[in-house]
């Protein structure tokens, strides 16, 4: 069915009726609200625009006549009868009072809880019945009807301004709302035209705020309508027709934005129309383009049937025109777009809405696409918000984040959560949040189902093949499994390409994913396949041996053939045998999956499902997927033959082989055998030669690989992790393996090359006591592990040939004592691991690493000083030497370095002076730890403070940044118990307050210092990997929220632990250069600083804040200037108690003290 409108622009009698307290709102909201609705061209009326002594029944009248009221309750509202009365009015208007079109009411909730409207409690219940007992007054039942009125208000999507946000941005929000609903009103009255006596249009029935409203109530809809209109170049005059094709699942808002794009759109063109379609096919689709089109010209037209736009073309080739085809389900409904479109006048826009993007891009005139996203989950909260009528507060905003991120942004189905929840308590939310994954909301689950029965019988099976069993799965992997159906390679993967098209699926990262409505949708259709698909889930009444035995009662012999997957969740079933009859009527069966949801992967309990007298499967079995966990025989049933098996999955089971002999398998591509304990030989795979992946990780009863594994010549990936038993490899040669794994080897002594083609490679764990020199053929090896491999002693020469390798890890390899001297450049080596090691020292060479950003080498008590410059390593970034007890000094570090990591160096004294060879740099947090080096001599502290102080200085200029106040920039940390002299403010404790100068705003600073001292007396014994010194700034008298920032600190990967002893000194830089945020410190006259120590999320209380410390960095020029006036400001407050610290108050402000240090320090 096709339906069809066109535009005219009535608007007769005001558009909008505004209700509020006028000595309340008058002279603010309300003047601010009237003002934005009128500069929208919006037909606003108030009392105001009354004329003088006009009666309540004039008022009446007006209401009658509008089209949207807008009821603003506030908390003097009911003082007023005649608010009440014209609420009253309202209410019988909305619902088709006599002499009343059918009102759009939108209350407006202003400052006022909807509890006490509710409730009529506090002031507002009070007025309301001192209203009704007015002196001279009628105590009737008006009061009643009031109440009734107020009440209805509740029942009602209402906005709610609680004034969290900026009142003009709520305004703003009212007029979105009432443009939309506008656009209803005028939408349904083309639809629906009744002429009235007078000749103006009734609206049948009141437009509802459905998706369309709420949508744009949150703001998103001119976001995305803007980018519609730049696709579809709005507002270029040039003589080009553009196609504009919206696309996205259903409920994603494409006739919402396509209907906005049309209103505006009407007033530039001479004509406009727009065509909806529903699932019917569209009959005389021309004649109703060319009535749409030429009607409004020339009423006295008579269009026939047939071939009417080439009949009326010359006409129609007279203007410009904008068409928007709606809800396109099937390519005849674009036949009129097909070829040459000789009706349609150059420079025309043409819009087409659709869930299936493939109708756009196969031979239609070329068309610009838009494929509308979903809601973030800021603008999901929002529209949520408007649709239940109510704040979102407490447990209900978490609950309300899992629902928006469980509809992935989808506005419809939001919609029609928040339509069910709307009213309820929290457990109902709860409870229905338990069920979404299997019970739809009807209002989606109506328009997802609709959209599955247009799909072919192939596309059903498909969709709900990726549902039930592939979901998030590897999109290589997924179409392997799709295309195999089909004998035909022309038509191999349509059904996969189709249902990215239509939407249904989509594809992320590699990985097919699918919206968790949809998935729903496909768990119900589940249970209305007719035993297609038996899901039998841990929850399932009874055992799940016994819930498949009942389903398979219930099938006769015809609908057990046609039995396409079975799944079966062992969880909470007791220990039974399974009838080895079960699968053998099953020949239609492609997919079986037995699995433990609720047992960890390496849970050592064993099978629930017993084997007694085997299994059996149809003789002809077509099975693609079989996936069983723990499987109890000790080999594959002798006459399964795997012809058409793709994916064989059998991890922790008992098989000793896979089957008792070698058998063809052409297809299969995937085999997981992992943590097999009790196999013994894969001979029986010997004949696959489109293997892709095996894994035998944790086969620990395995000793050696056939050679006949040669012929695997498609293997890309073999794991053999923790196959503790495995000797030896095989000498065969497997030209498309990439990645190789044998970590845990521990029976491993020797390593052959079985691929040149390796990119991955680990070793880790192994007996090997030497790579062999083929190693250097690996010219695409990018990755290689050999941490642990306590044997090895040395490593080739030929290591620099490895031209494509970036990380090579040598952790904990005690016996290497020598690191190669690399005569070749690798260029794109990044990571060097080797810590843990016996090296004495590094050659020189190392420097030609050129591309190195990580070089580790803690933990090795061999080396006393690295004799290599680091100077020109200049794309070193991190340089950790933790725990090298004998390094005795540091030499010039990296220009660019961003973390130096010296704990636990107990015999540092000294660091090259200058520390590093200084450049401009990015504003990149860099830190220098010295945790535990008390050694370390106070010069060499000097110096690591200067260094840290003159990186902070050349970061490059960020000044008109407008994240936030602070960025913590550049820090330090090392063993003492004094803040440096040359902070001008310091006190003892965490706390630290001081005046702002009056010249803060404009003089030219540009970063501040800051400094504590930190007691690990009683963290001495913790073992946490992360420590930070936070500090949190607040100001007096000036409109900033608080800032936090961190001043120092460190995180280890992995938990290691990092005990430090005694106390430290952290001290940080950081700029201050928001120049917004600067503005707004004018009115401040004090800071407070609060300092705490936390482990990342929480506050360390076994470490102590001891003294805290702060100085403001200005700029040279500016520096002499402004030290008097600081200084006259500040010492003010000075106040010494013993050691020159004092009790409460920062000291003054010693620039000449301060700019001593700094001539010192350069």
């Amino acid at each position: 069915m096709v339906t069809s409108s066109s535009c005219s622009n009535v608007n007769v009698g005001p558009e909008v009726f505004i209700n509020f307290r006028g000595k309340e709102l008058r002279k603010n909201f309300v003047s601010h609200l009237y003002k934005a609705l009128r500069q929208s061209g919006i037909n606003a009326f108030i009392d105001s625009d009354m004329v003088v002594g006009d009666k309540l029944t004039t008022l009446f009248k007006t209401i009658e006549e509008s089209k949207i009221a807008l009821a603003i309750l506030s908390s003097k509202y009911t003082e007023s009868q005649w608010c009440l009365e014209e609420l009253v009015k309202i209410k019988e208007c909305s619902t088709n009072g006599e002499g009343c079109k059918n009102l759009v009411v939108i209350p407006i909730f202003y400052k006022l809880d909807i509890s006490i409207v509710k409730e009529l409690k506090d002031d507002f219940g009070v007025n309301l019945l001192n209203v009704w007992r007015e002196p001279g007054g009628v105590r009737d039942d008006r009061i009643v009807k009031w109440n009734e009125a107020l009440q209805d208000m509740l029942s009602r999507a209402a906005l709610i301004y609680d004034g969290s946000i900026e009142e003009n941005a709520f305004v703003a929000k009212i007029v979105r709302k009432v443009n939309d609903a506008l656009y209803l009103i005028w939408e349904q009255s083309q639809a629906n035209p009744k002429t009235q006596e007078g000749g103006a249009e009734e609206i049948s029935n009141p437009p509802k705020f459905k998706t369309y409203i709420v949508l744009s109530s949150a703001g998103i809809g001119e976001k995305r309508l803007k980018q519609l209109e730049e696709k579809l170049d709005v507002d270029c005059n040039e003589d080009e027709t553009r196609f504009l094709g919206i696309v996205g699942m259903a409920g994603i808002g494409k006739t919402y934005l396509a209907k906005k794009l049309f209103v505006k759109l009407e007033m530039k063109f001479g004509r406009a129309l727009i065509i909806e379609f529903d699932c019917d096919n569209s009959n005389w689709l021309e004649k109703r383009l060319v009535e749409g089109l030429l009607k409004k010209d020339d009423p006295s037209l008579i269009f026939a049937d047939g071939n009417s736009l080439e009949d009326w073309k010359n006409l129609l080739i007279e203007k410009k025109v904008v068409v928007v085809f709606d809800n396109v389900s099937d390519k005849k409904h674009l036949e009129p777009l097909m070829g040459v479109c000789g009706w349609i006048k150059r420079g025309s826009r043409i819009v087409i809405t659709t869930r299936d993007k493939s109708l756009l891009t196969e031979g239609l005139t070329e068309c610009n696409l838009y494929e509308v996203p979903g809601l973030t989950e800021r603008e999901g909260l929002e529209l949520f918000r408007d649709t239940i009528g109510t704040t979102l507060e407490e447990n209900f905003m978490e609950l309300s984040r899992k629902l928006v991120g469980f509809t992935g942004g989808n506005p419809l189905a939001l919609e029609a959560f928040g339509e069910e929840l709307r009213g309820k308590d929290e457990d109902h939310w709860e409870a229905r949040l338990t069920t979404l994954t299997k019970v739809s909301s009807e209002k989606i689950g109506k328009l997802l189902r609709t959209c599955f029965d247009g799909l072919n019988q192939k596309l059903k099976d498909a969709f709900l093949d990726i549902a039930i069993f592939f979901r998030s799965q590897d999109e290589k992997y997924v179409r392997s499994l799709l295309e195999s159906f089909d004998t035909d390679t022309s038509k191999a993967g349509t059904e996969f390409r189709e249902l990215v098209d239509k939407f249904l699926i989509g594809v992320s990262d590699g990985r097919v994913e699918m919206n968790n409505i949809l998935s729903t949708m496909a768990m119900e259709l589940v249970e209305t396949s007719g035993g297609k698909y038996l899901s039998l889930p841990s929850d399932s009444a009874g055992s799940s041996t016994d819930a498949l035995k009942n389903k398979q009662v219930s099938l006769d012999q015809q609908g057990k053939e046609g039995v396409r997957g079975i799944i079966l969740d062992m969880s909470n079933m007791e220990e039974k045998p399974l009838d080895n009859q079960t699968f053998v009527s099953m020949s239609s069966l492609l997919y079986l999956k037995v699995y433990y949801s609720l047992c960890t992967m390496h849970s050592t309990a064993g099978c629930k499902l017993n084997l007694p007298d085997g299994v059996y499967f149809p003789k002809d079995n077509i099975l693609r997927y079989l996936d069983w966990m723990r499987f109890p025989g000790k080999e594959l049933p002798s006459d399964f033959e795997p012809t058409n098996l793709i994916d064989l999955r059998l991890p922790y089971s008992k098989i000793k082989c896979v089957w008792d002999c070698a058998k063809v398998a052409p297809k299969l591509k995937w085999v997981d055998l992992s943590h097999s304990s009790e196999l013994t030989s894969i001979s029986s795979l010997s004949d696959v030669p489109n293997l892709i992946r095996l894994n035998l990780e944790g086969c620990i009863s395995l000793k050696e690989l056939p050679e006949e594994m040669q012929k695997m010549k498609k293997l890309v990936f073999l794991n053999l992790r923790g196959c503790t038993s495995l000797l030896s490899l095989p000498k065969i040669s497997l030209d498309s393996l990439k990645t190789l794994i044998l970590s845990g080897c521990s029976k491993l002594r020797a390593f052959q090359v079985i691929s040149e083609s390796l990119e991955t490679l680990f070793l880790n764990g192994t007996a090997i006591d030497e790579l062999p020199p083929a190693i250097g053929t690996l010219h695409r090896l990018e990755f290689l592990n050999l941490k642990d491999c306590a044997n090895l002693a040395t490593l080739p020469d030929c290591l620099g040939k490895l031209k494509s390798l970036q990380e090579l890890k040598l952790s904990r390899c005690s016996k290497l004592e020598v690191f190669p001297d690399v005569k070749e450049i690798m260029e794109s080596l990044r990571v060097l691991l080797l810590d843990g090691t016996s090296i004495t020292e590094m050659p020189s060479s190392v420097i030609y690493l050129s591309s190195l950003r990580r070089l580790c080498l803690s933990r090795n008590d061999q080396i006393r000083s690295l004799q290599f410059d680091m100077g020109h390593m200049f794309h070193l970034k991190w340089l950790e030497l933790k725990y090298c007890t004998n390094l005795t000094s540091l030499p010039r570090l990296p220009p660019n370095l961003q973390c130096l990591n010296a704990h636990g160096c107990s015999s540092l004294r000294t660091v090259a002076s200058p520390l590093d060879l200084l450049m401009s740099t990015e504003q990149i947090h860099s830190t220098y730890i010295f945790t535990n080096c008390h050694e370390l001599e106070q010069g060499s502290k000097n110096d690591i403070i200067s260094c840290i102080q003159k990186k902070n200085e050349l970061m490059s200029d960020d000044r008109y940044n407008q994240d936030f106040v602070f960025k913590a920039l550049t820090s330090t940390c090392f063993p003492g118990d004094d803040i440096p002299a040359w902070f001008n403010h310091q006190v003892l404790g965490s706390v630290l307050k001081l005046e702002l100068p009056q010249h803060l705003n404009t003089c030219r600073f540009t970063r501040i210092a800051l400094a504590v001292v930190v007691s690990f007396k009683e963290y001495r014994y913790q073992n946490n990997s992360t420590l930070q010194v936070k500090c949190t700034c607040e100001f007096t008298n000036a409109s900033l929220s608080p800032e936090s920032f961190i001043v120092g600190g460190w995180s280890e990967p992995g938990g290691e632990p990092h005990t430090v002893e005694s106390d430290h000194v952290f001290i940080g830089y950081t700029t201050w250069f928001n120049i917004k945020k600067r503005q707004q410190l004018s009115s401040a006259n004090e800071v407070s600083l609060r300092f705490e120590v936390t482990n990342g999320t929480s506050a360390v209380a076994e470490c102590e804040v001891m003294k805290s410390g702060f100085s403001l960095v200005y700029e040279p020029e500016e520096a002499e200037n402004t030290s008097r006036d600081a200084t006259s400001s500040l010492e003010k407050r000075s106040s010494y108690t013993e050691d020159d610290y004092p009790s409460g108050s920062p000291t003054g402000f010693d620039f000449k003290r301060y700019f001593s240090f700094l001539r010192r320090a350069q």
